[in-house]
């Protein structure tokens, strides 16, 4: 059947975008907001080997939606446990490929002047996962109280 080959050219890996605004209100969560960019920017780049000829892949990223979280704290004498969201899709492991930061969200420039940090970011991820989603992928998830990837 010709009609098969239009159905059906291969797996393909999802993309997922995230936004985030950031909007630190005090001295601490400004340096917060700084140090989950840097990381991001880190986390995203090649690393080189100890000679620098070769380069080494980027950090992988596991995404999950958390649902509830149970517990009141380590300080508390529990520990949080978090639950996936059950309706929400599941994600395989993910590389980020592009990560752009806003620092004039609001169109001008303004800073604390404290520190001198940025009122505000706006944070696009995007994400691609690194493997593809199989038939037996979706199987095995199937039974479970979940939605699946």
């Amino acid at each position: 059947n010709n009609n098969l080959e239009l159905l059906f050219n291969g797996p393909t890996l999802r993309t997922f975008n995230f936004q985030f605004k950031l909007r630190p209100r005090t001295e601490s969560e400004s340096v917060l907001c700084r140090n989950i960019i840097k990381s991001l920017k880190r986390d995203s780049a090649p690393k080189t080997s100890v000679t620098n000829i070769f380069l080494e892949t980027p950090n992988v990223f596991l995404i999950e939606y958390i649902y509830q979280s149970v517990g009141s704290g380590v300080a508390g004498g529990n520990l949080v446990t978090n639950t996936e969201h059950p309706f929400m899709n599941k994600i395989k492991p993910c590389a980020l490929t592009s990560i752009n930061v806003n620092y004039t969200p609001d169109g001008s420039y303004m800073t604390y002047e404290t520190n001198g940090s940025m009122v505000g970011y706006d944070l696009n991820l995007t994400f691609q996962e690194i493997e593809p989603i199989y038939r037996s992928d979706q199987d095995q998830e199937y039974t479970r109280d979940n939605m699946g990837y």
